[in-house]
C-alpha cells in the first residue's frame, strides 16, 4: 500500500473513530433520546462511510463493492428517515426503540471497526480487538438490523398501513433486506472464520 493511501486511511478511520465516538457521548448525555445536535453528528458519522464506496472502488481496501453500497445505503436510508422524523413531537415507543438500538449496536460496531482498520494499517492491532472486531456482530449486526426496521416502521404505526408510495418502498426495502441480510451475515461469518 502506498504510503499516501495508508496515512489518508488511517486519518479516515481515525476522524470516523472520534465522529462515533462523539455522537454515543451526546447520544447517551441526552438520556438516550436523539436531539437536533445528536441527529447532526449522527448525520456526520454515518455520512462519512459513503467514502468507503469510493475506498472499495478504488481497490484502497479488500471490502467488495457491491456488499459496501448495500450496507451503507441501507444506514443512510435509516438515517434519512430520521431526520424527516426527528422534527415531530414525539415518537412512538417503537420508532424511540429503534433509535437506541441502531445507535448502539451502530456505535459499538464502528468504534470497533474502526480502531481495528487504523491500528491494522500498522500492523498493531491486539488479539482482543480482532476478536471483537469478528464476533460482535453476531448479536450487533441482527440488532442493528431490528433497529432499522423499528424506524422504517415508523409511518405504518403512526398512519397505519395505506396504499401509498412508502408502503411499496417498505415492501420493497424487505425484499432487499431479505436478500441482503443472509449475504452480508454469511459473509461476516466467512470473514470470521478466516480471521479466527
Amino acid at each position: 500500500m502506498k504510503p499516501f493511501v495508508r496515512n489518508y486511511l488511517a486519518l479516515y478511520n481515525a476522524a470516523a473513530f472520534v465522529c462515533w465516538v462523539l455522537y454515543l457521548v451526546h447520544f447517551a448525555k441526552s438520556g438516550f433520546t436523539l436531539t437536533e445536535r445528536g441527529m447532526l453528528l449522527l448525520n456526520i458519522a454515518q455520512g462519512l462511510a459513503v467514502l468507503e464506496i469510493v475506498h472499495a472502488i478504488l481497490k484502497w481496501v479488500k471490502s467488495p463493492v457491491g456488499s459496501t453500497i448495500a450496507q451503507i445505503g441501507s444506514r443512510l436510508l435509516v438515517v434519512v428517515l430520521l431526520n424527516f422524523f426527528i422534527r415531530e413531537p414525539a415518537l412512538p415507543q417503537l420508532t424511540q426503540a429503534g433509535i437506541v438500538i441502531v445507535s448502539l449496536a451502530w456505535g459499538i460496531t464502528e468504534l470497533v471497526r474502526y480502531s481495528f482498520y487504523f491500528l491494522s494499517l500498522f500492523n498493531r492491532q491486539p488479539y482482543i480487538l480482532l476478536f471483537m472486531r469478528y464476533t460482535f456482530f453476531i448479536v450487533l449486526y441482527p440488532l442493528g438490523v431490528t433497529g432499522e426496521w423499528f424506524i422504517f416502521f415508523h409511518p405504518l404505526i403512526s398512519n397505519g398501513i395505506t396504499l401509498s408510495i412508502y408502503t411499496f418502498a417498505i415492501l420493497f426495502i424487505f425484499i432487499a433486506y431479505m436478500y441482503y441480510f443472509p449475504v452480508l451475515y454469511g459473509y461476516m461469518w466467512k470473514q470470521r472464520n478466516t480471521k479466527l
